[in-house]
């Protein structure tokens, strides 16, 4: 009989109980120990240094997921460099059919968001299932036992689909392509959050959100370097004409090498990761449990019925959600149409992907700023006060001059601005969620991604060809968005320091007289909880 590590060492603590007692019936919940700053910042470290037991090479958590989500955006907006490419003419798109695609994606990535979620949760909480165990084995021919791995499925899924792409060859096909790539990214943001989430406690989350969702905006330079690159390129043999079918075969080929190293480098639950040794495990849980506030003892992986409408329902989640809308009306705007608009600005279509660059750059490094500026003062609405401005002043900018050097000075200003409301916006919304049971989270992390979703839907229709080169109708519903975002974040700073104070003065002590199985189940909503403003 080989005892469970977490079981072994919980053997060994059984005396100096904390007040805040937890349920001993599950490894995830052992008796609480102590520990001092320095040894719970070793921890950290050594989450942030993962050093992986089958290779030599050194691998962190972070750089991992960055480089997944990274391949996840480029496949997602390289539809945008192939634009310039001549996509359109090659597979004969009149009208609005290639608006008509970029929706059914972002349709069918909203509606896979929730359900990709609770899924990634449910396998990679528990124990893969038997399909994914061998598909893993077969992949890659080991049989060794492996921690949970989701997002890696997801990742060589759409980077199937981003392969695929480089084969069509009319309207029909275009549609099938970006449906199949909706279902297979739908998961990738909420489930990346939430993976981090069961690591690192809420105010060490967005930074660390932050670091991964400014891949999103590297994927625009990397994007297009890469279109630039690809697109001299003789075609390959077996391809149809256009050189831009170089971008989808190549881009995905390498995404699903991703994924593949993806399996094998990313870590799995705490209870199971293999790079801690016995007490780290049982600091790193207890930590999580710890930063509640409320000593709730109800965590549970199945998804229970309440929790879908505690997710609902909750006021945090539905702003953080249409303030995330407002942002990808912007976001997306950009990443599908900035090639489109540095030609129009006159330069050649290599010249267009190489001046997309630029703005990426310094908006990613600004965005990685901004996550750390959060991280250390505690406050994510401030932050979010700031960033709208921005992009106001560059939509105005476009929307008063035709000026090229004043255009690409504005484009600096709106990708600077947008980029970090996303991770800003999604690491505030999972603070606030209710950490038990964690499917509040995941349900609400999926919640307010899924309600951003309807933005590039939104853009997709906004950037119309009649409207073209200026196109004023999208930067004015553009501005109108930025603003309104800017109302709402300011009206949930003051909710959520009325309510801190409420509960500060005892007004929501009430909540605590209910049965013992309902206050262990409170939430977000119990009095000791916090809202971070």
């Amino acid at each position: 009989f080989k005892m469970d590590p977490i079981e072994k060492e919980r053997t060994r603590t059984t005396e100096n109980q904390s007040p805040k007692s937890l349920s001993s019936e599950s490894p995830l919940k052992p008796n609480p120990i102590t520990w001092d700053k320095d040894e719970e910042d070793q921890l950290i470290r050594k989450l942030a240094d993962y050093i992986t037991t089958y290779t030599y090479l050194d691998w962190q958590i972070l750089p991992v997921v960055t480089v997944l989500y990274l391949a996840n955006f480029i496949d997602r907006t390289n539809i945008g460099n192939a634009k310039v490419a001549g996509l359109e003419k090659d597979i004969g798109l009149v009208g609005y059919q290639y608006n008509i695609g970029l929706s059914l994606f972002y349709i069918t990535y909203a509606l896979s968001e929730v359900p990709s979620n609770l899924l990634l949760k449910r396998v990679g909480a528990d124990k893969w299932s038997e399909l994914e165990l061998q598909l893993r084995r077969t992949l890659i021919n080991l049989d060794r036992p492996f921690p949970q791995q989701s997002v890696p499925i997801l990742v060589v899924g759409f980077g199937l689909v981003c392969f695929s792409t480089a084969f069509i060859k009319n309207f029909a096909g275009f549609i099938v392509v970006r449906i199949l790539l909706g279902v297979w990214e739908g998961g990738m943001m909420p489930g990346v959050a939430f993976f981090l989430s069961t690591y690192y406690k809420r105010d060490e989350l967005v930074f660390r959100i932050g670091i991964f969702s400014s891949a999103s905006t590297l994927s625009g330079a990397f994007g297009g370097l890469l279109a630039s690159g690809l697109l001299k390129i003789p075609r390959l043999k077996g391809l149809p004409s256009g050189a831009w079918r170089n971008i989808f075969l190549i881009e995905g080929a390498i995404t699903i090498a991703l994924g593949l190293a993806g399996f094998h480098f990313l870590p799995g639950s705490i209870e199971k990761n293999k790079f801690l040794n016995e007490r780290e495990k049982i600091i790193a849980v207890q930590r999580l449990m710890q930063d509640e506030d409320n000593g709730n003892t109800a965590g549970s992986h199945a998804v229970q019925g309440d929790s879908w409408w505690r997710a609902f329902k909750d006021l945090n989640t539905w702003i953080c959600g249409l303030c995330f809308l407002f942002d990808n009306i912007v976001v997306q705007g950009i990443s599908l149409f900035m090639p489109t608009l540095m030609k129009n600005m006159g330069y050649s279509t290599i010249q267009s992907q190489l001046r997309t660059v630029p703005p990426y750059v310094v908006a990613s490094v600004f965005a990685i700023t901004v996550a750390y500026g959060s991280f250390r003062s505690g406050r994510r609405g401030t932050w979010l006060l700031f960033l709208a401005p921005l992009v106001i002043t560059g939509l105005a900018i476009l929307l008063a001059t035709a000026n090229a050097q004043a255009n690409y000075v504005a484009v600096f200003l709106i990708a600077m601005g947008a980029f970090p409301q996303g991770p800003m916006l999604l690491s505030w919304a999972t603070n606030n969620s209710a950490p038990q049971p964690n499917t509040v989270r995941t349900v609400s992390s999926a919640l307010v991604v899924a309600i951003g979703t309807i933005g590039p839907i939104i853009t997709s229709w906004i950037y119309v060809p009649g409207d073209s080169p200026r196109y004023r109708i999208a930067n004015s519903v553009q501005l109108g968005g930025q603003a309104t975002f800017f109302v709402l974040v300011a009206f949930l700073i003051i909710h959520n320091m009325r309510e801190n104070r409420r509960r500060a003065r005892g007004e929501r002590d009430y909540r605590l007289n209910a049965p013992e199985g309902e206050v262990a189940r409170l939430g977000s909503l119990h009095p000791n909880f916090r809202l971070i403003v």
